[in-house]
């Protein structure tokens, strides 16, 4: 392979199990090796992310991860969310993720001084999407990474890895943005383009029967003016889940994006590690 189309790998890291893709770089991309690797979830006098790093550790000690550009996909379950409301007394980026840290803080306590954040672009007069993850969790990825160096590309949640998917859909109506993970389904009301709330809710196996009991609740706590009913899932581990069309809710399931030659309903949970 050129070095000018270098090969792509994305990896995703849940609490049992890592998501593996590696694929051709250039213009036409095809898939070159998937896999998905499991183990048992943290018990409870570790971190929820130890075994994911672990597994990763050792793909990266094995060689699996060389010869490619990397981009990590992190799960929910690892990532906290906030909505930072707009504010004229900003001046500086660095004035911004305080302002971030302090609305973190009115959650979560001292518990998010050890979290490192990061915020979405501005737009004028319009709220920004926050990010947290643990710094312990940041500091291990980069150590087991370090080998890779400048290959290692990106580190994203699994909620702005499936908005990127998926923002064209979106457009500009208010929308919201349902992504199902195994146990866990993170809501996001989007409106004219900015994030308005973000809430991330564990559910059972049949979270599509509980979809739209939670969705109410969400609208009842979301201080929002729209009424909104439209609803955009991306749930590319249970992509032929049906999902009950109860209530005001107009559902929309997104397709997940796979290469030539994938098996849609297969393949369907290597799409978040595929790119856009």
């Amino acid at each position: 392979m050129s070095p000018l189309w270098p090969e792509q790998l994305g990896i995703a890291l849940y609490p049992g199990r890592l998501v593996l893709a590696r694929t051709s770089g250039g213009l036409r991309r095809r898939l070159l090796h998937k896999e998905i690797a499991t183990f048992a979830p943290a018990q409870s006098n570790m971190p929820p992310w130890q075994p994911a790093v672990d597994a990763l550790a050792a793909k990266a000690s094995a060689g699996a991860l060389a010869r490619a550009d990397l981009t990590l996909v992190l799960s929910n379950s690892f990532v906290h969310f906030a909505v930072v409301p707009w504010s004229d007394t900003l001046s500086s980026n660095e004035e911004g993720l305080a302002f971030a840290r302090h609305c973190f803080a009115r959650v979560y306590g001292g518990e998010a001084d050890d979290w490192e954040l990061r915020l979405s672009s501005a737009n004028a007069r319009k709220p920004r999407l926050a990010c947290a993850v643990e710094r312990k969790l940041l500091d291990a990825l980069s150590e087991h990474l370090a080998p890779l160096a400048s290959r290692y590309r990106s580190l994203q949640p699994h909620l702005m890895a499936s908005f990127n998917r998926c923002c064209a859909r979106l457009g500009e109506s208010a929308a919201w943005l349902v992504v199902a993970e195994p146990g866990l389904l993170s809501l996001a009301l989007l409106e004219d383009g900015s994030w308005q709330s973000v809430r991330s809710i564990k559910v059972g196996p049949d979270w599509a029967r509980e979809l739209p009991q939670v969705l109410e609740r969400e609208a009842y706590l979301v201080d929002s003016q729209s009424d909104c009913d439209r609803v955009l899932v991306y749930a590319p581990d249970s992509p032929q889940t049906t999902i009950p069309r109860l209530g005001k809710w107009r559902i929309e399931s997104l397709v997940p994006g796979l290469l030539p030659g994938m098996i849609a309903g297969v393949d369907a949970p290597f799409s978040i590690v595929l790119g856009a």
